[in-house]
Order: structure tokens, then sequence, then C-alpha cells
């Protein structure tokens, strides 16, 4: 299995902690890995490796949880500052794409996996915190670890 299978499990969410009214940092990447694994199970369709299907889904259910310009930012680093404001943009849109097939990769192949999330060790105050998993497959070294920082908008990631 590639290891980018869960690398959505990886994603690394923005969400502030603060408010009550929010998923807290764990039950939104449960929720978001839960969502994503009864998609597949239900659609054969997705099984088979049907990728306009495969697309849909990671659009769906996976992309909205992106501030693609701050994933670039985060992926760029410190070129991100030399790069014009239509550079900028142009690479946040390929990053996009970039991601999405990468998703599509991963979704591709998944066959059952299991998915056990590790209890949350956060403070109020937290900057970031790691929300752990491990993504668990007959015969092989679980793939773990998915963070999560808290920022001002409700649910933005980055890869990685």
């Amino acid at each position: 299995m590639k290891s980018g299978l869960f690398s959505f499990l990886l994603i690394s969410v923005f969400v502030p902690l603060a408010s009550a009214q929010e998923a807290s940092p764990d039950a939104l990447v449960k929720k978001l890995s839960e969502d994503v694994v009864a998609a597949i199970r239900q659609d054969k369709d997705i099984q088979a490796g049907d990728a306009d299907k495969i697309s849909a889904l990671v659009e769906a259910k996976i992309l909205p949880h992106f501030d693609f310009r701050r994933t670039t930012q985060v992926a760029m680093g410190v070129n991100w500052r030399r790069a014009s404001a239509d550079q900028q943009e142009r690479l946040a849109s390929e990053f996009k794409r970039l991601l999405v097939r990468t998703y599509s990769g991963a979704l591709a192949s998944y066959r059952d996996q299991i998915i056990e999330f590790k209890p949350l060790r956060a403070s109020p105050g937290d900057s970031e915190v790691t929300v752990r998993s491990q993504v668990k497959q007959s015969g092989a070294e679980p793939i773990t670890e998915s963070r999560v920082t808290p920022q001002r908008s409700p649910c933005v990631g980055y890869y990685g």
C-alpha cells in the first residue's frame, strides 16, 4: 500500500478550540475520516477505481477543509513572499489540483484498513495540537498522526 493512502488523515486542520459549538479537533478529524470511509464502502464505482467519482468524493468531503492559499504558503515557505499576487494565486490553484490527484490516488487504493484515534492531549490555550491516529492494515506498519492547529477560520487545512 502507498504510504500516502491515508494522507487525507494526515491533514492539518485549523479549528478554533475556544468555541464550544465547534467540534473538537479530534472529533473533526475522526468525523471526516469516517465520512470518507463510509462513502468509499457505499459506492462500488469508487471501490472499482472510478476516477471521476473518487475526485468528486475528494472535492465534496476533503477539500472543503482546506485553505489553499495558506496550504501553498506553508508548502512554499520563504519563497511565498517572493511570488507576486498572481503567481501566488496560480500556485494555490495548482496545489489544489495536486492534492485532488494525491488524495484520489490514495482513496483508490483503500482496502478496509482500520483507523484508530488516540486520546487528544490539548490545553485550552494551545496554538497547535496533535490528533494522533493510526491506520492499521494487515501485514504492514501503521500510518500515524494528524496535526490540528487552531486558527482564525473554522476549518482550514494544509497537506502534511
